[in-house]
């Protein structure tokens, strides 16, 4: 027998009411945790604009093609679109994201507190490895929210409902607001973006700082890079006996320029150039303009030569427009037309009268609201060239700003 059965009794008594406290407290703390931060998971409605989507579903490795809409995009769905395919996914809470082409997306996540109760936000989070995304934050209803994009530069918050911009490239990340409010953080730095606003991430990089949404689609505008690296040769001419002309970049005053020259008499036309690849589209963009500072030194040609196609400067966009049509927008430069030869697009290229051996700033104007319902979806490229028998011009500052 036990010397000490009261001290037994008392310690199981005081367990027992140990083991009561806890379970006493323990039961309706676990019970709050689990009301508090329980969720529930959503699927994402995809619906296709153009084109075939390709859908991978999280733990698969093959790709089930959608042509019209789907409603089970389950969290780490990824959605791949090509050249020809768009794509428009909606959220549980009503916000929206357009996928445009050329462009991969995982849906990281997708969730809501699942009690009414839980002061938890609603959690969305999307990954964009490359290409374009269009964000609709809606207005939260009865959650606060907690929207993010991540890409391989950045992480993105969307802190307010609003419309949203991200396109990505190997290189870089950028990030537009057109409304709301954004902050992208990057190697331990973070920046602020409002209404208006656009960054830039570069690989390894911290954010730049806010600067006006208008962006430059032009790459080495300036020639400050060698031309070899962002532009490519252009050349066409009648007579390939006869020599062809001559490109280069030169000191300018205070500017580098590319330098178009060839004379020598020659009796055919031939054009000298360099074209930049530009490949974006811009559908939902509600400004472009072509800005270049242009000089003519000399020319043969009176004008544009009677087909109004050959000027000492010319400069042509090539792009398709909102029905998918290629078409392309052409303006010529010259200083004289002694012969009187027409100078129409209705022949070939609209051209503009300048003064000789003088930098002229060119501004195009909104090339979205001249163009009308024949406006540009896609850019395709830009040639800057000089065209002609003889001829003498340079180009510099070149930039085409676009605008969402």
């Amino acid at each position: 027998m036990r010397k000490n059965p009261e001290r037994l009794a008392w310690a199981i008594l005081l367990t027992a009411f140990a083991i009561f406290c806890s379970l006493a407290v323990g039961i309706p703390l676990g019970i709050r945790w689990y009301v508090i931060n329980a969720t529930q998971v959503h699927k994402t409605s995809l619906a296709t604009i153009e084109g075939t989507v390709q859908v991978v579903a999280p733990g698969m490795d093959v790709a089930i093609a959608v042509t019209d809409s789907k409603d089970d995009v389950a969290e780490g769905s990824r959605i791949v679109t090509d050249a020809t395919s768009r794509a428009f996914l909606k959220f549980f809470e009503d916000s929206t994201a357009i996928i445009y082409n050329k462009t991969q997306v995982v849906v990281l996540k997708s969730r809501s507190p699942r009690f009414d109760l839980s002061p938890k936000p609603d959690v969305l989070a999307l990954e964009v490895t490359g290409g374009r995304i269009r964000i609709g934050v809606a207005s939260p209803l009865n959650s606060p929210r907690q929207f993010t994009v991540r890409t391989p530069h950045a992480v993105i918050e969307l802190e307010r409902d609003g419309s949203y911009s991200i396109e990505v490239t190997t290189e870089e990340s950028h990030v537009g607001v057109i409304n709301g409010l954004a902050r992208v953080a990057a190697m331990g730095k973070r920046v602020t973006l409002r209404r208006g606003e656009r960054t830039t991430v570069e690989i390894g990089q911290v954010p730049s700082d806010p600067a006006p949404l208008e962006r430059n689609l032009i790459v080495n505008g300036d020639f400050a890079l060698p031309w070899e690296e962002t532009w490519l040769p252009y050349d066409d001419q009648d007579d390939p006996e006869e020599p062809s002309g001559l490109r280069e970049v030169v000191a300018s005053g205070d500017r580098r320029a590319m330098r178009f020259l060839r004379k020598g008499g020659n009796k055919y036309r031939c054009d000298t150039g360099i074209r930049q690849i530009i490949d974006k589209d811009v559908r939902d963009y509600t400004y472009l303009e072509l800005r270049i500072n242009i000089m003519l030194i000399y020319q043969s040609v009176s004008g544009g030569g009677i087909l109004s196609s050959e000027f000492p400067l010319m400069v042509r966009l090539d792009y398709r427009d909102v029905y998918g049509k290629p078409r392309h927008w052409v303006r010529g430069f010259y200083y004289e037309n002694p012969a009187g030869h027409p100078i129409s697009d209705k022949v070939w290229a609209k051209g503009e009268r300048i003064r000789r051996n003088v930098w002229y700033p060119y501004e195009s104007g909104n090339l979205m609201e001249e163009l009308g319902d024949l406006r540009p979806s896609y850019i395709e490229s830009i040639t800057i060239y000089a065209s002609g028998h003889d001829y003498e011009s340079m180009v510099s500052q070149v930039e085409l700003l676009a605008k969402e």
